[in-house]
């Protein structure tokens, strides 16, 4: 039996935000690699740096209880640390940077799951679950041969690796793309 996606569910990401320093690295990255490739995608849907740790359907009428519980979530959490060793890629159409996997990052992502799979139903295939999880931050993506080979030698000027602390959390509407809210992590 092949399970049908409901077009009524609207995507909700769940994403970690980075301190002013390396967002302005990695903006600025993203910001290159859209003047020196055409490839603008990050920038035009004013997508910020992050690393998304979960992402769920649900109904437009549940949006309030979902941002209710996330916002409890980050209550209890600490903020956090991540260092980026390597620049990666998938497919050669999306590149960005890939944080080692530590104990900050597997944490929030199996809690955040723990506490809203019960609830609301995965997205994006399952990709953000904890057990298949892969963290990166996204540099650009939707990108042709040209492009990719481009934008490998401008991620190549992050000097790596990259310590990055992580004070926020926020929650995004996917597709049309739209912050909802930020919550401040202890």
């Amino acid at each position: 039996m092949t399970l049908m996606f409901d077009s009524s569910l609207i995507t909700y990401a769940v994403s970690l935000h980075f301190g002013r320093e390396v967002n302005e690295i990695i903006y600025s990255a993203m910001k290159k690699i859209a003047e020196q490739t055409g490839n603008s995608f990050m920038l035009e849907n004013k997508v910020p740096p992050h690393i998304t740790i979960g992402a769920f359907h649900a109904a437009k009428e549940d949006e309030r209880k979902l941002l209710g519980l996330v916002e409890d979530f980050t209550r209890g959490q600490q903020a956090g640390s991540v260092q980026f060793c390597e620049v990666g890629n998938f497919n050669n159409k999306v590149l960005f940077l890939r944080p080692e996997k530590n104990n900050f990052l597997t944490k929030i992502n199996a809690e955040l799951h723990n506490l809203l799979l019960p609830i609301f139903s995965k997205a994006e295939n399952g990709y953000y679950l904890p057990d298949i999880w892969f963290p990166h931050t996204t540099l650009a993506t939707g990108l042709n041969p040209s492009q990719f080979e481009k934008t490998l030698q401008i991620a190549g000027e992050i000097t790596l690796p990259l310590d990055a602390a992580i004070g926020e959390l926020a929650v995004y509407q996917c597709s049309p793309f739209e912050e909802l809210q930020k919550y401040i992590l202890k």
